[in-house]
């Protein structure tokens, strides 16, 4: 069903949004917890221009940066292109031709959340140009339009984290829910990032290897711990996050894609780290603290376990950010 048609007084619209990067799951929290990060960000840049014969082919996307060297610019393999096809089509905006340039800052494919901030800065932009008026579950909606093209189907906890910033809580049943709660002031965290290789669709890849059933044993520890996050979000405790953060499912599926996780984990730990989990699907990893005295020592524990087994990798020291931004709009 066809929304209102919107129009613009102006031939010519440009509009600069950042999104930023994120951390998924936080442990027991698959597909539901997600949380924004204050280091690396997309910027995407889009250009709206009035023509006078309506056109189903309007957009194009210009992928910028030695990142954006490595994500496709079709529409449908393009988070972005997603999001901007879905809007454009639910509310006829076939007059415009769109340009979307992407600054591409945060790595894809590495568990931080690359695809949906890339979604999300595109969802705010087209809204802002053309205004819409969306109100934010729906922003959030098509903004998760932008993970089938990485993941093969729509997830919220990424994307939740890069819009609103935070921590936040998404239900999808039986209809889309979110709840955002303010972090900690000192809640601290090092995120590792292992040049590996990963591969194509790599969420896609890294959701076949969870399992479908599991004891009903390790659904209760899940929950318990689950709900220790929230009610440590909540409370400002950072400690009782922390002991939350502990996941029996997810995390024995997927560490095995990861190469020296149980020694680089167990010596985050060692050196004062609160909690260590893995970054959304992986293979990043994410320390957390209650203070930033000790982050670079984590940091470079990761680095050295890292080097010892002849792996390359990247290190960012991240507070919880404070999600999307609309940079200009002429």
């Amino acid at each position: 069903m066809k929304k209102e048609k919107h129009e613009i007084v102006a031939e010519y619209v440009e509009c600069i949004a950042t999104a930023s990067a994120s951390t998924a799951n936080l442990g027991p929290g698959y597909d539901v917890f997600g949380l924004g990060l204050d280091v690396l960000e997309d910027i995407v840049s889009i250009k709206i221009e009035r023509k006078t014969i309506a056109n189903k082919n309007n957009v194009k996307i210009i992928m910028r940066g030695d990142l954006g060297k490595h994500i496709p610019n079709d529409l449908d393999s393009n988070s972005a292109g997603k999001v901007a096809k879905k809007i454009i089509s639910d509310y006829d905006l076939y007059n415009y031709n769109c340009l979307i340039e992407i600054r591409k800052n945060i790595p894809p494919g590495y568990g931080m959340g690359s695809s949906a901030a890339s979604a999300v800065a595109t969802a705010v932009s087209l809204n802002a140009i053309f205004g819409l008026n969306i109100d934010d579950t729906k922003l959030l909606d098509y903004s998760a339009e932008g993970e089938l093209a990485s993941a093969g189907v729509k997830h919220f906890d990424n994307v939740a984290g890069s819009f609103f910033g935070n921590f936040v809580i998404v239900k999808t049943h039986p209809k889309l829910e979110f709840i955002r709660i303010e972090s900690p002031n000192n809640l601290s965290m090092v995120i590792c990032v292992p040049l590996i290789q990963v591969p194509k669709m790599k969420t896609e890849f890294s959701r076949k290897v969870i399992p479908q059933q599991v004891p009903l044993e390790k659904m209760v520890h899940n929950v318990a711990n689950a709900c220790s996050v929230v009610a440590g979000f909540y409370t400002k405790d950072i400690e009782m996050i922390c002991n939350g953060i502990n996941d029996c499912i997810i995390e024995p599926a997927r560490k095995k894609l990861i190469p020296g996780y149980e020694k680089i984990k167990e010596r985050s730990l060692e050196e004062g780290a609160m909690a260590f989990t893995i970054s959304g699907a992986g293979p990043s990893t994410v320390a957390f603290l209650d203070s930033s005295k000790k982050l670079l020592r984590i940091s470079e524990v990761m680095e050295e376990e890292y080097e010892k087994i002849n792996i390359k990798c990247k290190t960012f020291i991240s507070k919880p950010g404070s999600g999307s931004k609309i940079i200009s709009l002429k």
